[in-house]
């Protein structure tokens, strides 16, 4: 494609002469007047502005290079003034004084620049002062090969041919002085580094005084844009590539196909010093740009060989967020005294009850306990009564882990619930009561900064919390102690701002026992990839099951009746190290 630019020149005065000659012309008639040479201004102006606007100091004419003729306007009169006179005596008449440097032909050192000034008087016994303004008269033609065009060539020829057949040879960015209104044929020819012999000719027609087209010699190059990447691409750790079609092709369409089997797709976040390639995902049928950092900004191109995207784009990656307290290092509680003085607890994941983004059924399973009382066979503040269902543990992957319990809580005062009074003093007969008359709750822990405060399964929408990075997988190191053929559950959701789902992890079950610690690992699937993450919700669960028959009386270490840490716990889950990763495997 033929790219035509207008340069502005500078204008600037030099002086035409620096010594004191005199000519003298003669003639007939007696009545003498004498001409006084003052200064040449040198004007070459032209349309637009590029970053080499001016022509180089070193080509501008001198004041002494010009040449001066003097004609009369009856054209009985014209002469040309030897090089370096400053003024000559003229016949009264009036007279046209031309100043013109170089010749009107095609040059690669000379401009040609003329100027006159019409209509001088030429009045007796008077010395008449004229200035002339000469202007650049040359049309500039400047071929400019980039050096991704330089790049494919192992030799290569320019020249500029005028009419008849007069042929210039031009280095590239050279400027070439040519008559302006005539027809020029700028070639260019050479073989590529593939062997092949490529030549291309362009033709200008019309070129005006004083300006400078500069030409860009994309040849046998193709151009092509890279088409509207969204914002969406760019997930935390990698960017898809919306890739190029035909269309994007700007010249050269029949290569288009050529083009796209070779077209490499790059990112640089250090403003181009170094470049990171895509690479095709088969499986996918994407291409991405891998191993990237989280929450920079990246500009994207396309290339073919050494030709490069006519446009880029800047998109910013994802900030890889992680879940707070993910490690599950950070627990607080409040203490409540049961009968004997012992403690029991009501936990929260995070460091205060007001600071947290992990909620549990606690405050469910411990409502009441602040209302009892620590005496008495009357008192409420009983281990198999209130309970948190999810606790601290030392048990870790890494220094804390949360255990999720399912548990059954007992219906009853501890001075209730027996057939007879002797049952209240009776170990296993007061366990066989709370098991026929308990509540059991499965173990909750998840995403959110209120605990579940009824009985009902959780509403996502009511628990998720702020997140903006689009996870791939959720991992997770775990123990688990199923019981009565249990399951432990795991599920996670992804949304956007305004709360729709736009990822998943659907209820991943398993009910094998897992006495050491191991990483599991689940993907996210994406029901709207390209939509931007606003909130989370993680729900992990004990079990399934949730009937007197799926718990087990556990004996506490307070030893005398009521047995106020006694609990009924079924099955038991343990999470450590929760993770959400970004990286593209």
């Amino acid at each position: 494609m033929l790219k035509i630019a207008r340069v502005l020149f500078l204008t600037l005065t030099v002086l035409l002469f620096a010594c004191t000659q005199e000519e003298i012309v003669t003639g007939d008639n007696a009545k003498m007047g004498k001409l006084v040479l003052g200064n040449v201004e040198v004007s070459a102006q032209v349309g637009d502005m590029q970053s080499r606007a001016t022509l180089d100091a070193s080509i501008l004419p001198a004041g002494t290079e010009f040449s001066i003729t003097v004609k009369s306007e009856d054209g009985s009169f014209n002469q040309t003034l030897e090089q370096g006179a400053v003024s000559c005596i003229l016949p009264v008449g009036t007279y046209t004084v031309e100043a013109a440097y170089g010749e009107d032909v095609i040059s690669t050192d000379t401009p040609y620049f003329y100027g006159e000034a019409k209509s001088v008087e030429i009045t007796e016994n008077t010395a008449t002062s004229v200035t002339v303004e000469a202007s650049l008269q040359s049309a500039i033609i400047r071929p400019v090969m980039s050096d991704e065009l330089l790049a494919q060539y192992s030799e290569y020829n320019l020249n500029v041919t005028g009419d008849g057949g007069v042929f210039t040879t031009v280095e590239n960015e050279q400027d070439v002085f040519v008559p302006a209104g005539e027809e020029y044929y700028l070639h260019l020819s050479g073989e590529n580094k593939l062997g092949e012999e490529v030549e291309h000719t362009w033709d200008l027609t019309d070129l005006n005084p004083g300006t400078r087209y500069i030409i860009s010699c994309d040849a046998d190059l193709p151009s092509f844009t890279l088409p509207e990447q969204s914002e969406t691409n760019a997930w935390s750790k990698f960017i898809y590539i919306t890739p190029m079609t035909a269309e994007n092709m700007t010249s050269h369409s029949e290569m288009a196909d050529k083009v796209m089997e070779n077209i490499v797709y790059e990112a640089s976040a250090d403003n181009g010093s170094t470049w990171l390639p895509a690479e095709y995902d088969s499986n996918k049928g994407k291409w991405v740009i891998k191993n990237l950092q989280p929450n920079t900004t990246y500009t994207l191109r396309s290339r073919f060989g050494a030709v490069v995207s006519f446009n880029t784009q800047s998109v910013t990656t994802e900030n890889a967020q992680q879940l707070e307290n993910g490690d599950m290092d950070q627990w607080a509680n409040d203490e409540y005294t049961t009968y004997g003085m012992e403690t029991i607890y009501r936990y929260y994941v995070g460091n205060s009850s007001s600071d947290r983004c992990w909620g549990t059924r606690n405050t469910l399973t411990m409502d009441g306990v602040k209302d009892g009382n620590s005496g008495g066979t009357s008192n409420q503040r009983t281990a198999y009564r209130w309970n948190s269902s999810t606790i601290p543990t030392d048990d870790a992957k890494s220094s804390q882990a949360a255990e999720i319990r399912t548990i059954a809580l007992a219906n009853f005062a501890i001075n209730s619930g027996a057939a007879n009074w002797w049952e209240l003093w009776n170990r296993s007969s007061m366990a066989e009561n709370v098991l026929n008359d308990a509540t059991v709750y499965i173990g909750y822990l998840y995403t959110g900064k209120e605990d579940i405060m009824t009985t009902d399964e959780p509403n996502p929408n009511s628990y998720k919390i702020a997140q903006e990075a689009r996870p791939l997988s959720l991992s997770f190191d775990y123990k688990y102690a199923p019981y009565n053929n249990d399951n432990f559950v795991v599920s996670a959701y992804l949304y956007d701002t305004a709360g729709n789902q736009i990822a998943h992890i659907d209820d991943y079950k398993s009910g094998k026992a897992q006495d050491a610690y191991v990483t599991k690992t689940l993907d996210f699937v994406y029901d709207n990839p390209s939509a931007k993450a606003g909130y989370i919700y993680v729900v992990f669960k004990s079990g399934e099951k949730n009937t007197v028959d799926d718990v087990q009386h556990i004996e506490g270490s307070y030893g005398a009746n009521p047995w106020s840490l006694d609990t009924f716990v079924g099955s038991v889950l343990k999470i450590d190290n929760v993770k959400l990763n970004y990286d593209y495997e």
